[in-house]
């Protein structure tokens, strides 16, 4: 099977009269540009059309491109900036925004995972997401976008800093300031909905004990205080 790489320079020399190899990585991207893109947006119909701006437009910029071997973090970060656009243009129109319920596979930033255990709390849940997802759109776009690729993405320190064109410990530096912006902004637009969820009482199973188990912590504050 050829490599990412092989692809793009084969789309180099061959489109637009050739598409073949642009189609193979099409189909190798297309779901993890979808999946990416949901849990930004966390709404199936706006992530479905941003993953085909996002394909149509590398289609007409892959001639360009001129590290092939970076294809998918070219390509991760274009749809990472596609999906923030999309969440500002949702805080200055909030009434254009749909809110739909993310599936078990497609959960919204680690920040944002608090474990809320009942389905009667599931309006709660959306509306957290959503709060989140206004600090997110509130933070610098550098900010946001250097947590997508950390926290969404799982992209290496180096990935990112490849990517970034910046030194290793820039990213380091970078990255911790955007958890402390994340942090401060979370707990003063979110914090109402964490309290919420972990003061609701758990009713009790028959013949059990209710739970002892401490409520989960958003990764976001836990990894805050890492220094860089």
């Amino acid at each position: 099977m050829l490599s990412d790489a092989a692809l793009v320079m084969r789309c180099q020399h061959e489109l637009p009269e050739t598409t073949r190899s642009f189609e193979e990585l099409v189909r190798r991207y297309t779901q993890r540009i979808y999946t990416l893109v949901f849990r930004i947006v966390a709404n199936r119909e706006e992530a479905e059309d941003i993953t085909q701006d996002v394909l149509l437009k590398a289609y007409y910029s892959l001639p360009q491109l001129k590290q092939p071997a970076q294809f998918s973090t070219w390509l991760y970060r274009m749809a990472t900036n596609a999906a923030l656009d999309s969440l500002e243009r949702r805080r200055r129109h909030p009434w254009t925004a749909s809110i739909e319920q993310s599936p078990e596979q497609a959960q919204p930033l680690p920040a944002a995972a608090i474990a809320l255990a009942h389905p009667e709390e599931q309006l709660l849940r959306n509306e957290l997401r959503d709060c989140i997802n206004t600090v997110l759109c509130t933070l610098e776009r550098e900010q946001a976008q250097i947590l997508v690729m950390r926290e969404l993405e799982e992209l290496s320190y180096d990935d990112i800093a490849r990517m970034l064109d910046v030194s290793l410990g820039a990213i380091k530096m970078r990255l911790h300031r955007a958890r402390l912006a994340f942090q401060r902004l979370f707990l003063k637009l979110c914090s109402h909905y964490a309290r919420v969820v972990r003061s609701r009482p758990r009713p009790e199973r028959s013949g059990q004990r209710p739970s002892q188990q401490a409520q989960p912590v958003p990764r976001q504050q836990q990894r805050a205080q890492e220094q860089p």
